[in-house]
């Protein structure tokens, strides 16, 4: 119990800067500041293309303990390192607003700081799970992390809600000031006493040990692209996981946005809709590992389902959500807030079951021998269609809204209705998915990362 919770608390840390960009400064600098959408959208985008790049910090983590350890020491250096550029996004953020091209620029860098330091603490994070827990409790702690991130982001909404009424650039100062005391706490605890320190002979055993020719971060993007030329499933699976990103999350650039163009409400109340997205998605991932196999008549639990049960649930999931965002559509055409809450709860519930069937699928799409390939490839995926979700969310705002060529309630039901067609691809994409396609090219596969590695 004591290692599960320290690993989600580093996962509360990690939620609160994510939050904190995505539903109060996304709303302070395109709502309240005027700056363009897709600038923001772009600035946003950024940090999740720093995935890939996770192998060479690896290697700088494997080989350089501090202090004796390998792990803990660079979790929460990566987590205070993070959390430190924000007290700096208030003034720069008003600079920008202000037409400051020195601004923007201090804008990108800030957030180039924090995707390199995300990409520091997501490798760290991985390591001390694959080597502070048992193969057996493994998944469990998966699970209570993944699921602790969801849940706490409607906590920490409530926070942003009280700290952050309305916008006041004091008020803003204060909130994103307390960000490194809030993370540097957090990621502390999770670490405190969790991983074993080194000796010295084991430390200097590490530095002369010659390195994995795929540890090398060029490398280790080269061997997982090349999966998506030599392996069709694998290019299916892998524009569905993109696709699944851009379905979801093109709106979380706007949500709170929209929230102010259309019904007029106030920084801290457009939080409500986060809230109960987030709050659903909770509820419709525990439901689905709860009871997502005895709807399908199966006795065994939901994560060990055959991959043809995982694609029949997350393809009612889909299905359902594409459902939810028409709903949306509809609140933004008619203006009825009571429609958008029940639609956020609609697609919360049903992206909860999709995201369940979804997450364990990546874990069964491998090859024995080729694993480390195909999760780096997934990992790729997820960053293409994360990243991509927030500048297309921002080019979509801009050119539907910012131009005029749409009033805002239209501009925003047509981005609704983009979203609804990205899950139905989802859905459809499903059908060419199977771990049989993976297996029947992984020898070709194999000669050819040989020819990489060398």
């Amino acid at each position: 119990m004591k290692t599960k919770l320290q690993f989600t608390l580093s996962k509360l840390g990690i939620a609160w800067m994510f939050a904190l960009v995505t539903i109060n400064f996304n709303r302070v600098t395109i709502y309240e500041l005027g700056i363009s959408a897709l600038l923001i959208g772009v600035m946003i985008g950024l940090y999740p293309f720093f995935g890939p790049f996770q192998p060479l910090f690896r290697r700088i983590t494997d080989r350089y303990p501090i202090l004796g350890y390998r792990r803990s020491p660079y979790l929460v250096i990566g987590m205070m390192a993070g959390s430190l550029v924000f007290p700096l996004l208030p003034p720069v953020a008003e600079a920008m607003a202000a037409g400051s091209a020195w601004a923007t620029v201090a804008g990108f860098v800030l957030f180039f700081i924090f995707g390199a330091m995300i990409a520091l603490m997501a490798n760290t994070y991985l390591d001390m799970i694959a080597e502070c827990t048992r193969e057996e409790e493994r998944s469990s702690v998966f699970a209570a992390a993944w699921t602790g991130q969801t849940a706490i982001i409607v906590v920490w909404a409530l926070v942003f809600r009280l700290l952050m009424p309305t916008h006041a650039q004091s008020q803003m100062q204060t909130l994103y000031a307390l960000t490194p005391f809030v993370v540097t706490i957090l990621a502390i605890a999770s670490v405190w006493k969790l991983e074993r320190k080194l000796a010295a002979e084991e430390i200097a055993r590490l530095r002369v040990m010659p390195p994995d020719p795929l540890s090398n971060t060029m490398n280790s993007l080269r061997s997982s692209l090349l999966l998506t030329r030599t392996n069709p499933t694998a290019r299916t699976f892998f524009v569905f996981i993109a696709f699944t990103f851009l379905g979801i999350f093109t709106q979380d650039l706007l949500q709170e946005v929209w929230a102010g163009d259309v019904f007029g409400r106030a920084v801290g109340e457009s939080t409500t809709f986060q809230q109960i997205f987030n709050g659903m998605v909770t509820v419709g991932m525990g439901l689905t590992a709860a009871f997502g196999a005895r709807v399908l008549g199966a006795k065994k639990r939901t994560d060990a389902l055959p991959m043809e049960g995982k694609k029949r649930i997350a393809a009612i999931g889909g299905a359902a959500a594409a459902v939810g965002f028409i709903f949306l559509a509809a609140a933004s055409l008619s203006a009825q807030l009571a429609l958008a809450n029940l639609g956020f709860v609609l697609i919360g519930l049903t992206v909860g079951v999709f995201t369940f069937a979804a997450v364990t699928m990546m874990s069964d799409m491998t090859v024995e021998g080729q694993t480390a390939s195909y999760l780096g490839l997934w990992s790729i995926a997820q960053a293409i269609g994360l990243g991509s979700s927030f500048i297309v969310g921002g080019a979509l705002r801009a050119m539907l809204i910012e131009t005029g060529w749409m009033p805002a309630p239209a501009g925003y039901a047509v981005i609704f209705a983009i979203e609804a067609a990205f899950m139905i691809g989802c859905v459809l994409l499903l059908r060419g998915v199977g771990v049989e396609g993976l297996r029947r090219d992984a020898r070709r596969f194999a000669s050819e990362v040989g020819a990489v590695a060398a």
